[in-house]
């Protein structure tokens, strides 16, 4: 890919809106929330000063790593309010924070074991990114590389693998978060340094070995079986074990603010208009389509978007279409025939993440007296 492209820090905020108003919206959302997410950080303590540095951290490498790595390079952003590359919007950090500040922070504070404050985390992370996950690939807020059979199985729109991914990486994370603190008197600068060189040098490498491993379900490429399977032994492991035996102490004032994230994300898929919407940025490179490569599985997948064949919920029908082998071009964003069902899924899948959080982070539970 060429290095020399039209891209720009700042976007004109006008024309943005015109091109793309939910993604806007998107933006505002998360940058709004990790910044919520922070003020949550900073009064509550030490610890949570460390997760909330420790997503941004983790969270932005394990982004950087795989947009460079050409056996993985499967997706593209699209052009924010700010961009810090010509492939990385401001908000992609921000959305790092709140999938993994959040649930970490709500299945800490419920004082179970390692393993199970692991799997409820994974879970939970789940359920937070879901409908990000769903409404972001119709409105162009990200496209996906067109015949990565990594890519191949997907639940209204959002891949098998993404979901796999937010559940290891989450996962991944809250264990090196929990090696960290556990059982520690203060966050001192010692546990500060080890516990974030921790998490840049392991996180993603500990994703991937999980991924490794589910996804021989699947033949060696995550799909539906591998993602089932994983989410039964995060569970698993999450209602296995002790009991509780420290009490979650008062409600958190955060458990009133992510029923307001689900319900944004809902409003905005309900909303929206995807055909209305065009993204000019990078994309797969245009090209011949016989020409392959192979992904990170092994196995084989066009190098470029094959522009007669390809199924994506998007247009090349744009004014400013470029020639072949160009990365740098428009699409358009199409209606959706079974769009009825898709928001009655969204709709579900906002309704019980918006429960979930709102209990982890509302109910005041009892003193324990006894183990499982």
């Amino acid at each position: 890919m060429s290095t020399d492209l039209p891209w720009r820090v700042l976007a004109d905020p006008t024309a943005a809106w015109a091109a793309q108003p939910t993604f806007v919206l998107g933006q505002l959302l998360f940058v709004g929330l990790a910044l919520v997410a922070g003020l949550h950080a900073w009064r509550s303590g030490a610890e949570t000063r460390f997760i909330w540095v420790g997503a941004l951290l983790a969270g932005t490498a394990n982004d950087l790593i795989f947009m460079a790595l050409p056996l993985v390079d499967n997706f593209w952003h699209a052009q924010g309010l700010v961009m810090l590359t010509p492939r990385l919007p401001l908000y992609i950090p921000c959305v790092y924070i709140c999938f993994l500040y959040l649930p970490t922070v709500a299945a800490r504070r419920w004082g179970l074991s390692r393993w199970r404050t692991i799997g409820l985390t994974g879970l939970a992370a789940v359920l937070f990114y879901a409908p990000f996950d769903i409404v972001g690939p119709p409105f162009l807020w990200w496209t996906w590389h067109d015949t990565d059979a990594t890519l191949s199985a997907r639940i209204l729109g959002a891949p098998c693998s993404s979901t796999l991914w937010v559940l290891t990486f989450s996962g991944a994370f809250s264990g090196l978060v929990d090696w960290a603190l556990r059982g520690v008197e203060s966050v001192d600068r010692r546990v500060v340094v080890v516990g974030m060189a921790r998490l840049l040098a392991l996180c993603t490498l500990l994703m991937m070995v999980q991924m490794t491993a589910l996804q021989q379900v699947d033949g060696g490429s995550p799909g539906f079986g591998a993602l089932v399977v994983g989410l039964v032994i995060y569970g698993l492991v999450a209602v296995g074990g002790p009991r509780p035996v420290v009490p979650v102490g008062a409600r958190s004032w955060l458990s009133w603010v992510l029923p307001a994230y689900f319900a944004v994300l809902l409003g905005l898929g309900i909303t929206g208009t995807p055909e209305t919407h065009r993204s000019a940025g990078v994309h797969q490179p245009l090209g011949a389509c016989e020409v392959t490569w192979v992904d990170i599985t092994g196995l084989s997948r066009q190098r470029y978007l094959c522009v007669t064949d390809y199924d994506e919920p998007f247009s090349l029908s744009c004014p400013d279409r470029p020639g072949a082998n160009d990365a740098w071009y428009t699409v358009c964003g199409v209606a959706d025939p079974e769009r009825a069902a898709w928001v009655g899924g969204l709709a579900a899948v906002a309704a019980v993440g918006a429960l979930v959080f709102g209990l982890l982070l509302g109910l005041r539970r009892r003193r324990d007296t006894g183990s499982a």
